[in-house]
């Protein structure tokens, strides 16, 4: 917690610093339409760089998608074989572990 808020206010600090060194005026020519003049070159580089996160973001999701997907069909395995592994140890009398016995023998019962 205490990392990811010091490196966002350096963040913001270094945002600062960039958009007080570059605010010389820059003309924006697009292929259609007129030119827009008179543009701080920081505000062009900042929307510049949020519109690319927007586009990573949105070309990432079908990937985040499938992995979350994934994840779900996984734990749906897991359990699915926690299941199975329980009845096999019902059915051949397969309790429990060592390690869990020696739990059991070395905590008394409450009552």
């Amino acid at each position: 917690m205490q990392r990811s808020l010091i490196i966002g206010l350096l963040s913001a600090l270094l945002l600062v610093v960039f958009a007080l060194q570059n605010s010389d005026p820059v003309v924006l020519d697009f292929i259609i339409g007129n030119p827009v003049e008179e543009t701080p070159l920081s505000l062009v580089l900042l929307v510049t760089i949020i519109i690319g996160i927007f586009v990573g973001l949105l070309l990432s999701y079908p990937t985040l998608k499938k992995l979350k997907t994934n994840i779900s069909d996984n734990n749906a395995e897991i359990t699915k074989l926690t299941n199975i592994l329980e009845e096999y140890k019902k059915e051949y009398g397969i309790h429990k572990n060592k390690n869990e016995e020696k739990k059991q023998e070395e905590k008394p019962e409450e009552k």
